[in-house]
Parts: C-alpha cells; sequence; structure tokens
C-alpha cells in the first residue's frame, strides 16, 4: 500500500479494479471504526451493505489493540502512511483463515482511515496442515522402525536390571527363611529398588521416544537432549566396541525445540556413524558428538565417525527420500532428519573431514522461552 489519500466515492475504473479482487477490501474511519468504503468481496461476505456500519469481526477476523504496530486511535495525520497489521488470523464463528494487512492512510476530508485487505487462506492452511501431519506420521514410522531394529538390544538392557531385581528378591526370601533380621536385608532391598528404578527409566526413555504427540517446542537445555538420545544408542555403542566422545561447550544457551524430534535426529545420525565404522580398527573406532555456540543465535551439533565415509557423487543424494547406500535401509533416514532441522528453522549439513569419515552437523535456534 502507497502513501495514497482515498476518495469517498472512488473512481468507476478503481472501483472496478477492487470490485474485481477476490480479496475483501475496507477502508474505516481510525477512531470509530466506521466502514467508508468497502469493495464486493466484502459486502458479500458481510452480506448486506456495510458502508456506514461499524467494522467488526463477524466475517472477517481483526486483530486484537495489542497486536497492532501503532493503536489506530492515535494516529495522526502526520504519522501516515503507517503500517498497523500484518499477518494470519482465524474467525472462530466460521472456521476460516485471512491473511490479514492493515495500513493507516488518508481519506479524502484529511482524517486517518485504516485500510485493510483480507485475503481468505483457508485451504493454504489446510494443506499446510495435511502435509504437516503426513509429515510427522512418517517421522514417528521412522522412530519405530529404528526401535524396531534396536528391539533386541533394548530388551537386553530391561532384562538386567529385571534379573538383578529377581535375584536380590530370591536372596532375601532365603535369608529370611534362615532368620535373617531386617537390617541384613535392607541393602538387598535397596538394590532391587535401584535397578528397578533403572528399567522404569528405560522403558520411559522409550514411550517418550515413540509416543505420538504434537510437536511441543520449548527452551531445552542441549546437554538434556544429548543425554536422552544417546542414553538409548550406548548400548549399541559398547556391543559393537567403539568409543563414544562426547564434547559439549561449557555454558551454552538453551535451543527452542521439541526434544523428542531432536533426540529422533541425533539417534539416526549416530546409528548411521556406528554403520559407518563397522569395518573401522583400532583408534578409528571413536564417535564423536559436539555441541558448541554456532553463528549468530544457534547452537551448533556435530556427529563425525571415522567410517568409510561418502562418495562427492552419493552426497549430493543423500537427503532424497528413498535414497541409501545400505542393503537393508529405508532411504527416508536423512530425508526425515533434514524436514524435522528445518522446522526448526536449522540447517542440516555434511562434510567429509580431511582425516576421513563423514561429519554431519545441524543447528538450533536459541531461545529464552518456557515450555507452553
Amino acid at each position: 500500500m502507497e502513501n495514497v489519500v482515498l476518495a469517498h466515492n472512488a473512481d468507476e475504473p478503481l472501483k472496478a479494479v477492487l470490485d474485481g479482487l477476490q480479496a475483501a477490501v475496507y477502508a474505516a474511519d481510525a477512531k470509530s471504526g466506521e466502514i467508508l468504503f468497502a469493495n464486493r468481496a466484502f459486502q458479500a461476505l458481510h452480506g448486506f451493505d456495510t458502508v456506514g456500519q461499524v467494522l467488526n469481526e463477524q466475517v472477517v477476523p481483526l486483530p486484537e489493540r495489542g497486536d497492532y504496530r501503532a493503536d489506530p486511535r492515535g494516529i495522526s495525520t502526520a504519522d501516515v502512511p503507517c503500517e498497523l497489521f500484518d499477518g494470519e488470523l482465524l474467525q472462530p464463528r466460521t472456521g476460516r483463515w485471512y491473511h490479514i494487512r492493515e495500513q493507516a492512510v488518508l481519506w479524502i476530508d484529511g482524517r486517518v482511515v485504516r485500510l485493510g485487505i483480507a485475503t481468505d487462506i483457508t485451504d493454504r492452511q489446510e494443506t499446510a496442515e495435511i502435509a504437516r501431519q503426513q509429515e510427522e506420521r512418517i517421522a514417528r514410522t521412522a522412530r519405530l522402525t529404528t526401535l524396531g531394529e534396536m528391539a533386541s538390544m533394548l530388551a537386553h538392557e530391561i532384562n538386567q536390571p529385571l534379573s538383578a531385581i529377581a535375584n536380590y528378591c530370591n536372596g532375601c526370601v532365603k535369608r529370611m527363611q534362615a532368620g535373617a533380621n531386617a537390617a541384613e536385608l535392607l541393602p538387598a532391598i535397596r538394590k532391587a529398588a535401584e535397578q528397578a528404578e533403572r528399567a522404569g527409566k528405560i522403558i520411559a526413555r522409550i514411550r517418550a521416544f515413540v509416543k505420538k504427540s504434537e510437536p511441543r517446542r520449548c527452551a531445552i537445555p542441549v546437554a538434556a537432549i544429548l543425554e536422552e538420545a544417546l542414553a538409548l544408542i550406548e548400548i549399541d555403542v559398547r556391543r559393537r566396541g567403539i568409543r563414544l566422545k562426547i564434547d559439549v561447550a561449557n555454558n551454552l544457551p538453551a535451543v527452542f525445540a521439541d526434544q523428542i524430534m531432536i533426540e529422533q535426529v541425533l539417534l539416526n545420525l549416530v546409528r548411521n556413524g556406528l554403520d559407518a565404522m563397522k569395518d573401522a580398527v583400532g583408534d578409528e573406532r571413536v564417535l564423536t558428538v559436539s555441541a558448541k555456540a554456532g553463528g549468530g543465535r544457534f547452537v551448533e551439533i556435530s556427529v563425525m565417525d571415522r567410517g568409510c565415509g561418502i562418495s562427492d557423487e552419493n552426497r549430493e543424494k543423500l537427503f532424497q527420500p528413498f535414497f541409501t547406500t545400505k542393503d537393508e535401509g529405508m532411504g527416508m533416514g536423512l530425508a526425515i532428519c533434514r524436514s524435522i532441522i528445518e522446522f526448526h528453522d536449522g540447517r542440516l549439513s555434511v562434510e567429509s573431514p580431511p582425516a576421513g569419515g563423514t561429519l554431519f552437523t545441524f543447528t538450533l535456534p536459541i531461545e529464552e522461552a518456557a515450555c507452553e
């Protein structure tokens, strides 16, 4: 919108243009809200002659007073033109979404008016929501696939504390039958309780990882993300005889992220690194996970292996859906990872370090925010 003076009775060519628009166009007195002009689309939405009526939210949603960049009622003629609002709003009565843009301009008689354009974007919002839900289903399927591949290791990890609990309990029974007192049994009972807590944490971690939930972004310490994700994979790391090196910079700010989604990314990258090092020997069998402050308001998290590396040809295809270098791979893991990171306004990249192997790096925005 430009710095223009609107006529009360628009010129016929201009009125014809405005009436031909699918978007609803209106002009209302900045102080009283009286509608001074409305094109055909706006009137069709309201179903009556709106000129002379007070602008309200019956059909087209309007911003709250606090959402305006400046209170329209307090704008003087010296302040125009100025933008008042530019955003997307839901009309709760009809359930339709509109992109609303309002600007303060001068009317023909010199007073300040709100010139608004309301564009119905419901179809676009619905398409975006369908795409988001589909992406979430694919991501959850990938999480289930990942845990399916890790099932035997997780079962072994859970079986260890359960076996310990059984042994402690059987020991307590035998000692009680032999006449042991409570003080003698207390250490074994405490150890059984500790093992039960350990098993409970493993199960809770798995349930949190696979559960269906809406993305919930909030301020999360980077160390917490690494701890939870690496706890799920450490069994596999030990089984393969690979040394896990963790390097987290001090005093890193929290990132604004959905913890489960980022754990999924990290878990996928770490498992890829472990697979890449299946033929590595000696000192090369080390996987490094690091986190440091990135450029601007970002934290940078990296996963580096010392495996076989990636060819230039494959690197260009790496994030394409269904492309895989594994014999039994789905080819969706890295595509989902990139989608998740881009959802978080970050970036996922890959490079080949001079010493060999592969380095994956992704960024997450810093945000001082509380969980909603």
